[in-house]
Order: structure tokens, then sequence, then C-alpha cells
């Protein structure tokens, strides 16, 4: 059984989620409120594909003595879900009815912004999680069966 020396799969894995959420972000900078929730919609279908693998086909594997325990990860893709979902609620809400008026318009976009920075630091605080001790704790067979094909949606 070969560990992993590289956190490769993961960093793999999780730029291209950012990738798709910076692209999001972008749209809600130019208040395009329909595109950021068709992105925002993809990005969440392809967060929840990334959770249930990492729950099903990795966490289980999580060897003894690791640095942190699977439950660790697994609430917190608890909480990275439900911060998403919260946020996906809002972006929804402003592509239903969108602002009318500019300065109504450039407040709606700085609430977005501000409603997904919570949900960006707890995501990039868990990934750093996974770089640092996941990826390098898990047999990277297991790692590269696990991810074999998965390609989130493009940006």
């Amino acid at each position: 059984m070969h560990v992993s020396s590289s956190p490769g799969f993961f960093e793999h894995q999780h730029e291209r989620l950012e990738a798709q959420l910076h692209a999001h972000l972008l749209d809600v900078v130019g208040a395009d409120f329909e595109g950021a929730l068709r992105r925002l919609q993809r990005w969440r279908a392809d967060l929840a594909q990334h959770i249930e693998i990492e729950n099903t086909r990795l966490l289980p594997h999580v060897p003894p003595g690791a640095r942190w325990a699977a439950r660790v990860y697994l609430v917190e893709h608890d909480r990275i879900a439900l911060l998403a979902d919260e946020y996906l609620l809002k972006v929804r809400a402003m592509a239903q009815q969108p602002p009318q008026g500019e300065q109504a318009r450039r407040a709606a976009v700085l609430g977005l912004l501000d409603a997904a920075h919570a949900l960006r630091h707890v995501l990039e605080h868990h990934h750093e999680r996974e770089h640092q001790a996941l990826a390098h704790e898990l047999p990277e067979s297991l790692q590269a069966a696990a991810w074999n094909g998965v390609e989130p949606g493009g940006a």
C-alpha cells in the first residue's frame, strides 16, 4: 500500500470547484443574477458529488492515528453543504426578483459577496486540512480510484 506523498488528487478537484465558484462570483459582480444562479447550481451539484465521493469512498479508509479523524471531515462537509444551500437560496431569490435601480443592484451584489464570504472561508480551511493531512494519509491508488472520471462542470 503506497501512501501518497502529494495531495494532487484533492488539489485538482478543489481547484476545479474553486474555478466554478470564482466564475459564479464574477457573474455576481456583474449583477448577472440569472447567470450566477446557473453557475452556482452547477457548482452545488458538483460539490454534492465531491462530498459524496469523499464520504463514501475515502473517509471510511482514514487510518488509525491520522491527524484528524474521519468525523472531523464529515462535520465539515455537513457545514459546507448547509452554507452552500443557504447561499444558493439567496442567489435564487435575487435571480427571481432582481433589484431595480443602480443603488439597489450594487447593494444586492455586495450582499451576495458578503454571503459568499463565510462559505468560501469554511471551504478554504477544509481544503487546507485535506491537503495537509488526508491527501497524504490515504493510499494513492485509493484516491485515484475514487476520483477516476470525476471532472466537475466547466467554469
